[in-house]
């Protein structure tokens, strides 16, 4: 346990040097701690024993350890932190008009990752809690057809197929009905488990060959079961870590799992300090940041980058851009509640 004064020259010794990344020396801090310089030094040799500080090789300041910046993020980082300056440029950052939901997500991953230097990771709502509101196929030609997903009755997933060879036009019209009857209103989650027990049975009543309409299935609803995550500052990452975590950045599917079981179901935010189990990650500072989609769910926002990250500048960032996001899905939800359908 360390005094709070020791906390206090901990507290500055982490906000100067992620401002400078100079080796911080207890005359610096005189300004602000009100003890002699010898005191403070003191203290600062008593934080180095503990492990919060470690000393500079080439003066006698000194740095944050590992252990130094992640006491700093448990004890005194205000995660509901919101620096005005920062409001315009986000504002700014989404002041265009959006035609998919896609495009705002993207855009608070691209803004959020060139205003800090930093990886930027946004995923929509989980895929299993998502529910399928609606279906529809669309024939283009005699030879394919357009499958129409409707989730939480405001996203829509697109699938375009080639319709097998045995096919039969009433064939399209039972595959919709069995849709309708079996998945329409169900979550995610149900329909994976009803494509591996209820549909292979079912579809052995309506088709003569049930290869094709089971393989089918499959194709139609893979989608469903994909992560939709945008990655921004994948080569920023060079600059902060080495080759295997710009290489982790590729396989996103990957990343969307590892960033999703690095937060509880009740945590909003969560700071992981060179704590997350994935090799790629585990030096490196992981903020995760919850944040509503307007009648989906729950999505996340992350922020991936060194330890020795400047914490308070970026969390006002995280929390700036999460909200103005927020209002931009509200708008965008409510005119599309308004002029195409009801929302429940």
């Amino acid at each position: 346990m360390i005094t709070d004064r020791q906390s206090d020259i901990l507290n500055l010794i982490v906000e100067m040097f992620t401002q400078t990344h100079e080796p911080i020396g207890s005359k610096t801090l005189q300004d602000t701690i009100e003890s002699s310089s010898a005191t403070i030094r003191n203290d600062m040799a008593k934080l180095e024993k503990l492990g919060y500080l470690k000393k500079a090789h080439t003066s006698s300041g000194r740095l944050p350890s590992r252990a130094g910046f992640q006491y700093f993020v448990r004890h005194s980082l205000n995660l509901d932190s919101v620096d005005e300056q920062d409001v315009y440029q986000v504002i700014k950052g989404f002041d265009f008009e959006a035609f998919r939901l896609e495009d705002i997500l993207a855009a608070a991953a691209n803004l959020l990752a060139n205003m800090t230097g930093y990886t930027a990771v946004v995923q929509d709502v989980e895929p299993t809690k998502q529910r399928l509101t609606g279906f529809d196929i669309v024939r283009l030609s005699s030879h394919d057809a357009l499958a129409v997903l409707t989730l939480d009755e405001s996203k829509s997933v697109t699938v375009q197929f080639a319709i097998p060879k045995n096919f039969l036009v009433r064939d399209l019209q039972t595959l919709k009905q069995l849709v309708d009857e079996r998945f329409v209103g169900k979550s995610v989650l149900d329909i994976h488990y009803k494509l591996r027990t209820e549909v292979p049975q079912v579809v052995q009543r309506y088709f003569k060959t049930t290869d094709n309409v089971l393989n089918l299935f499959d194709y139609i609803f893979a989608q469903l079961f994909k992560e939709l995550i945008f990655i921004e500052g994948k080569i920023a990452s060079l600059s902060y870590a080495g080759s295997d975590t710009y290489q982790f950045f590729d396989n996103e599917q990957d990343v969307a799992q590892v960033l999703r079981a690095s937060i509880s179901q009740d945590e909003m935010v969560k700071v992981q300090v060179a704590e997350s189990e994935e090799q790629a990650l585990s030096q490196l500072t992981v903020i995760s940041h919850k944040f509503l989609i307007p009648y989906r769910g729950q999505a996340l926002m992350s922020l991936i980058g060194p330890i020795d990250m400047d914490y308070r500048r970026v969390v006002s960032l995280i929390n700036v851009i999460s909200r103005v996001m927020v209002i931009k899905l509200t708008d965008y939800y409510r005119y599309l509640s308004s002029n195409h359908y009801e929302v429940n």
